[in-house]
């Protein structure tokens, strides 16, 4: 595939570098020469220090220690100036995946891939998007290291990319089958998930298998060759685990879940589902608990071959909880986001947040929902008057982030008794941060936190590192 090239002048790839001290970001100098894009039929190789995709370099804001119950502000890094890159200029700065890689954080967003060295924040490496073309998608999950993610012009997100997460390096890039826009508003993306080594796609009516290793194509199937006869369409493929789970709605409102071997696609189970449980998709596929379709109000626990273990609605045991996206965008309709954990035997998901008295902020909580009989286990207890992000799950609990406003109220890491939902503080964090991790993924490691939002709404910094 060759891209159209766009007429206008490329984004500066700034300096690697150890950042300056606080203040404003130096400006970029112009770029000189060309670097490793991901053009079709190029090779990538490992992007030189002097060079990559990212929008700044990362400010030194903060330093020192309190015993571990005090994090302070390490480094920020701005947001980008607005760049015209294929997307609506309000959705420019989006991100659409990140995660923890070796010593680094590492961004997927429209312009390419950036990583940032968590000790220091210098820029590790960065690998751009091709000129006129932008990312759309990522995988949220990394594999040994690998990630995908998909990128493509205007009218179209056609393009897999395979990255190393740890080298900064392209490992292979295809093309997928794709509708172009014609009159739409936004730019559709595929479903994009990781599961026992292998890239599971769905693309308007297709089920695609790649090989995260090479990108080779294992397979491709669509609802005539899973459903013959019976004049359904996809409406949803997940994989996570060891294997793909795909739904399907039928004629006379009827459907079914298939889940599907990763490596081959071949079905392994089937379950038909009757109008009245009819399901849009998966929130969760290991372990699996379907949501409700347009005509049901249902969330279903299942096991692993697809048969009902609970039912329950929304509100549970009289509590209401979200899973509406957190990766919403103007200009891409693609992959959902959704906020929540989960266990064999438990569920945890934020509850629906209300306004805080005359505060200009939100609040809620997490509930947790016994998968074996569907009913509400507890809703945590002792937080903060703030918005609670789930973080992890782990041999301890919940992992959470409570938001904080940056205006009055400290943001904090807390961990949540996974008997009880009592929460305990693990360290509090400086007010500056308040309210960066709204909308936010956050990630922990060895007491550093980092905050990175999904779309520049309440937040100041496209990353926060806290320690």
């Amino acid at each position: 595939m060759t891209y159209q090239h766009q007429q206008y002048p490329p984004p500066a790839y700034p300096p690697v570098d150890r950042p300056g001290p606080g203040g404003a970001p130096p400006a970029a100098p112009k770029r000189r020469g060309r670097v490793a894009l991901l053009v079709a039929g190029g090779l990538v190789a490992v992007l030189a220090v002097a060079a990559g995709t990212a929008y700044g370099v990362s400010r030194l804001v903060g330093g020192g220690d309190d015993g571990g119950r005090k994090l302070r502000a390490a480094w920020v890094l701005d947001f980008p100036e607005l760049q015209r890159n294929g997307l609506k200029t309000y959705d420019g700065q989006d991100m659409f995946g990140a995660w923890l890689a070796g010593d680094a954080v590492v961004r997927a967003q429209p312009d390419g891939i950036i990583a940032y060295r968590l000790g220091d924040g210098g820029q590790a490496w960065g690998v751009p998007a091709p000129q006129g073309a932008s990312l759309c998608a990522a995988a949220q999950t990394l594999a040994d290291g690998r990630g995908v993610v998909a990128l493509g012009t205007a009218d179209s997100c056609d393009t897999l990319v395979g990255f190393d997460a740890a080298a900064g390096t392209q490992a292979w890039r295809v093309t997928f089958p794709v509708e172009r826009r014609t009159g739409r508003s936004e730019t559709v993306a595929p479903d994009l998930s990781v599961a026992a080594g292998q890239v599971v796609v769905r693309s308007g009516g297709n089920v695609l298998g790649y090989s995260l290793a090479d990108g080779r194509r294992l397979w491709q199937t669509d609802a005539d060759r899973l459903l013959p006869g019976r004049d359904c369409r996809l409406t949803d493929a997940q994989a996570a685990g060891d294997q793909a789970v795909v739904t399907t709605l039928c004629d006379g409102d009827r459907g079914a879940l298939l889940g599907l071997d990763p490596a081959t696609g071949k079905p392994r189970w089937k379950q038909d589902l009757p109008a009245a449980q009819q399901s849009d998709g998966v929130l969760s596929v290991d372990p699996l608990v379907s949501r409700p379709g347009l005509n049901t109000e249902t969330f279903v626990a299942r096991d692993a071959t697809g048969k009902e273990r609970a039912a329950f609605g929304n509100p549970v045991d009289g509590t209401r909880f979200s899973d509406l996206p957190v990766n919403r965008s103007n200009t891409v309709s693609g992959p959902a986001v959704r906020p929540y954990l989960a266990d064999a035997d438990t569920l945890y998901l934020p509850t629906e947040p209300s306004p805080v008295g005359d505060k200009m902020r939100q609040a809620n909580q997490v509930v947790a929902i016994d998968l074996a009989t569907g009913k509400r286990r507890w809703v945590s207890a002792g937080h903060t008057d703030s918005e609670v992000e789930l973080v992890r799950l782990d041999g301890q609990g919940v992992l959470a982030w409570e938001v904080g406003d940056r205006r009055d109220l400290a943001p904090r890491l807390v961990r949540i008794d996974p008997a009880t939902g009592t929460v305990s503080v693990v360290a509090e964090a400086p007010l500056s941060a308040g309210t960066e991790g709204s909308d936010a993924k956050v990630l922990e490691r060895d007491g550093t936190v980092v905050l990175v939002p999904w779309k520049q709404v309440t937040a100041d910094a496209a990353i926060t590192v806290l320690r």
